[in-house]
């Protein structure tokens, strides 16, 4: 996977998951808050493998979006 998809699918991963969540939490179904948490943990364990530069392998901020330079080594991303 590419860090392109990986920025994308961590979004889809956290905003689904937390959706999924609140409304098992708000209607007290268990399993439905559960897998909530689960598509939310794996939005975020996904990044933490795949969110990184392809010239040099580090690991970026997610909190800047996908860069155009890696902050590391310095290679154009897009």
């Amino acid at each position: 996977m590419d860090y392109q998809k990986s920025y994308v699918l961590m979004w889809v991963g956290i905003i689904a998951g937390f959706i999924l969540a609140a409304v098992g939490g708000a209607l007290a179904i268990k399993w439905l808050a559960a897998m909530g948490a689960l598509i939310l943990l794996a939005g975020i364990l996904q990044t933490f493998l795949f969110f990184r530069c392809p010239h040099c392998g580090k690991l970026w901020d997610t909190r800047g979006g996908v860069p155009h330079y890696c902050p590391e080594c310095g290679e154009y991303i897009w």
